[in-house]
């Protein structure tokens, strides 16, 4: 690495990290603003909202980090041209193009972290704030963990290892006590669960196993119905976030998904969004770089910034958009994702046309 690219790097570094305190803290306190109904909610208070939100943070920080590479290379390179500091590069022997590939060397440092925090860091923190929420929501009743929901109800609890799309459950296991002494009671074991009305559950492929002093009696039956075990509630806070999953976790869950014959468009279409991320951060420095080299190069640094905020909101509407629609017409999940991106390469190739 030359002094040249140290320069530019270090320069937006500066502007990256000052991007990231005025969003960060500002999409957290949108996002507690929306909490406040659920604070109150059994033993959930508002400090369990903030320690929620601190913990989402990473979460948030993934989702702004392809407007954060728009803005912040317009915000350093545009400081650097107007202390001259380009022209005096320029003066030197050093192209334009030159400057730009300094700029995304930086880049390539900026995708590594990102990618970090997309794969170790923000997938653990989410999951564990979601238990705490679900635990302190539930009044110590409902627990989400990796490997399923636990619920206590009295003498039962009740293991949920998956839940499908809708109200439907599967690989249910409840664990039932004697209330007079700590010996398991009864087990039961359900391949899957459907909600029949608010009362009741309709359980599918069953295992049942009484345990008596001296023998277990095992019986099978096809169907059963029984009382509810989760309410609407508990239903919804078992909802875990498409994005709370690392993209190899959400690989295999896909994996899972197709085994079973369950619909894959949505997980996939997030999986390729997360997977395309390096080529979105890319080509959102590369949008930034005519505002600066271009006709706007002598335009003030306010100038830029909102053209660059306007790009990066154009690029947001553009891809939930193309999303959306594919969802709604059952496209490919890849293509769909790669049209905004490919949009936006090829207005960020005619741009830097007319720049350089």
């Amino acid at each position: 690495m030359t002094i040249l690219d140290r320069y530019i790097g270090l320069a937006l570094a500066r502007s990256t990290l000052l991007v990231i305190l005025v969003l960060l803290p500002l999409l957290t306190l949108l996002n507690l603003v929306q909490q406040l109904d659920e604070i109150g909610t059994q033993n959930y208070g508002l400090l369990d909202a903030l320690v929620y939100e601190a913990f989402l943070m990473p979460t948030y920080l993934l989702s702004i980090v392809p407007f954060t590479a728009l803005l912040a290379t317009s915000m350093a390179l545009g400081g650097l041209a107007h202390t001259n500091e380009l022209t005096v590069m320029r003066a030197s022997g050093i192209s334009i193009q030159r400057i730009g590939l300094s700029a995304l060397k930086s880049g390539t440092l900026f995708i590594i972290a990102a990618f970090i925090v997309m794969e170790w860091v923000a997938p653990p923190l989410h999951q564990q704030a979601i238990q705490r929420q679900s635990l302190a929501m539930s009044g110590g009743e409902l627990l989400i963990e990796k490997h399923g929901t636990w619920i206590r109800q009295g003498n039962r609890f009740i293991n949920i290892r998956n839940k499908h799309e809708g109200y439907t459950l599967a690989d249910i296991h409840i664990f039932e006590f004697d209330p007079e002494k700590p010996q398991l009671k009864r087990y039961l074991h359900a391949d899957q669960a459907e909600m029949k009305n608010r009362q009741q559950w309709l359980y599918k492929n069953l295992v049942v196993k009484n345990y008596q002093e001296n023998d277990v009696v095992t019986r099978y039956e096809a169907e059963r119905v029984h009382e509810s075990i989760l309410t609407e509630r508990q239903l919804r806070v078992m909802e875990q976030p498409i994005n709370s999953l690392s993209p190899t976790g959400l690989y295999q869950y896909i994996e899972y998904l197709r085994a079973s014959e369950q619909a894959t468009e949505r997980f996939e279409m997030v999986f390729w969004q997360k997977a395309t991320l390096p080529i979105t951060i890319i080509i959102m420095m590369l949008c930034s770089l005519p505002f600066v080299f271009g006709s706007l190069r002598d335009s003030s640094a306010g100038k830029r910034i909102i053209l660059a905020t306007i790009t990066g909101f154009g690029f947001h509407l553009f891809s939930q958009s193309s999303a959306n629609l594919g969802l709604m017409l059952d496209l490919n999940p890849l293509l769909t994702t790669l049209v905004p991106i490919g949009t936006f390469l090829l207005l960020a190739a005619a741009l830097m046309r007319r720049a350089f």
